[in-house]
């Protein structure tokens, strides 16, 4: 099975796990909305570029995003599970202290020197606890199993996941708090909540319906549904999301359904391939949004990890929907 196929099989059972446990409702957009819109608004790239200017925590205490109270001593050795959470302690300027990493964390380029302690959806405990970190960022659902050996060992372990858009600004501030560098993340949740704000100021006059092909052909029409990432943000640029109507965040979707819902606009993974592959699909073909040239290849690193880089993702949905 090709690397490509693995990563989408972790991505939606890690989706399906995670919103089966955590689910609920995802607002409009932040609390922290009224406060952005007198905010400067920051290029969301730019918030994401590690200045080495967190300080290291010592002695805090803080409510996870599993409900649960952690005191982390310290925060010089950092294990991160997560590519979230990798981007997130990065974008606060705490990529120095990073000593292993999952190997889905990609991003941002010191990532790559970086060591890798396991699978996204099977952290290798030994090699975690080899670190000797003082602290582990984790998720949950899929991460479960490893993080309660590692916590067996005596090893704080902090769960930074966000589960709903809502909760991205809140597991950056956590980390914020892991690391001492509070401020920082106060300004990035903000960057993220102006962006928000300046989208739906933006919104098109005329509502377009939009789907997400997740995956399609041989590896099944996987797409998303109310409650996910991907559906939320169509949501708050403008858009209309096809599946809205669906029993779960995460889905397999029937080309009848989709043929029915015919949409005017398509946004695929681009990993999966080029928007012309998609075109020759079956089920596909024949829908509006390709015959009109509508679809559009998106990088689902930016438009599928709960972290500083969604407003990137909003703020392309955005433009997209107003073409």
């Amino acid at each position: 099975m090709n690397r490509k196929i693995i990563s989408l099989l972790v991505c939606v059972l890690l989706a399906v796990a995670v919103f089966a446990a955590c689910a609920q409702p995802v607002p409009a957009a932040s609390s922290q909305s009224a406060e952005a819109s007198t905010s400067t608004t920051a290029a969301p790239s730019e918030s994401v570029q590690p200045s080495e200017s967190a300080s290291v925590a010592a002695g805090v205490t803080v409510a996870d995003m599993a409900g649960n109270e952690v005191a982390v001593e310290k925060a010089d050795k950092i294990v991160s599970l997560t590519p979230a959470g990798t981007e997130i302690v990065c974008a606060l300027g705490a990529s120095k202290q990073l000593v292993g990493i999952d190997a889905n964390s990609n991003y941002p380029e010191i990532t790559q020197s970086i060591d890798i302690v396991g699978d996204f959806n099977g952290p290798d405990v030994e090699k975690v606890a080899a670190k000797e970190p003082d602290v582990v960022l984790a998720g949950i659902g899929l991460q479960q199993d490893a993080v309660d050996k590692l916590k067996e060992l005596g090893i704080t372990v902090v769960v930074v996941e966000a589960t709903t858009f809502e909760d991205i600004s809140k597991s950056i501030e956590l980390v914020g708090e892991v690391v001492g560098a509070q401020d920082e993340a106060a300004q990035l949740a903000v960057g993220i909540d102006t962006v928000v704000k300046n989208a739906q100021d933006k919104k098109p006059a005329e509502e377009k319906t939009v789907y997400y092909a997740m995956s399609y052909g041989d590896m099944g029409n996987w797409t998303s549904g109310p409650g996910s990432f991907i559906n939320t943000m169509i949501e708050l640029a403008g858009g209309k999301c096809v599946t809205a109507d669906q029993p779960a965040p995460w889905i397999e979707y029937s080309l009848e359904d989709l043929a029915a819902a015919d949409p005017d606009i398509i946004l695929m993974d681009g990993s999966m391939g080029s928007t012309e592959d998609l075109a020759k699909i079956a089920g596909y073909k024949d829908l509006t949004a390709v015959k009109n040239g509508n679809v559009y290849a998106i990088d689902a690193d930016v438009f599928t990890r709960p972290g500083p880089r969604i407003g990137e993702a909003i703020l392309e949905i955005s433009e997209i929907l107003n073409k």
